[in-house]
């Protein structure tokens, strides 16, 4: 029996600890530890690499422009850097025992078919966007989201879909110049 072992073993046991608290004293070979926290964080730095070189590519504004069109992608991509290097040095560096098995145990515990539902969701929309326009397809993917997530009431849904989707359109469209793809159904005003 080792010496710690030992130490395990002779030390009292209070009543109100945690059983977990005996695997808290030593931290996780790193072989134990689980890998999808490093494989998140590595995406998410593809992720806003990806959008830094998207923010690139987007051509310059006019001379007379104070900001330009680059601004807010560029912006988005470098604090998406920032934060997912900072996920990516936690989520390799050593971690506490007791978080590991927490993540173990949500993991076990996540529901996989609705990510996966939203996440078709999100691709049918970005097909969708240009050929059935911006507010048509906003407020079908809001409707489809809610259901997805839980709600049964398809008719709300679809409301406040539509309702979210046309004040963005005129926001973006009619007052900031920032023309959206209008789509199958046109407005007439």
């Amino acid at each position: 029996m080792s010496a710690r072992d030992e130490a395990k073993t002779v030390r009292p046991r209070d009543a109100t600890a945690n059983p977990a608290d005996d695997d808290a004293d030593s931290a996780a070979p790193p072989d134990e530890r689980p890998w999808s926290p490093r494989i998140a964080a590595l995406l998410f730095l593809a992720a806003g690499v990806a959008v830094l070189g998207w923010a690139f590519a987007i051509p310059e504004g006019t001379i007379d422009q104070d900001v330009g069109p680059r601004a807010f992608p560029l912006l988005v991509g470098v604090g998406l850097c920032v934060a997912a290097s900072v996920a990516v040095v936690q989520a390799f560096r050593g971690s506490d025992p007791a978080l590991t098995e927490q993540a173990r145990e949500e993991a076990r515990l996540t529901e996989w078919r609705p990510v996966a539902a939203l996440l078709a969701l999100l691709v049918c929309y970005l097909f969708a966007l240009a050929p059935c326009g911006y507010w048509q397809s906003t407020a079908v993917l809001f409707t489809l989201v809610a259901r997805v997530l839980g709600s049964r009431r398809i008719l709300r849904d679809a409301l406040i879909g539509l309702v979210l989707a046309l004040a963005v359109y005129f926001l973006f469209d009619r007052l900031l110049g920032i023309h959206l793809p209008p789509g199958i159904v046109r407005l007439a005003f």
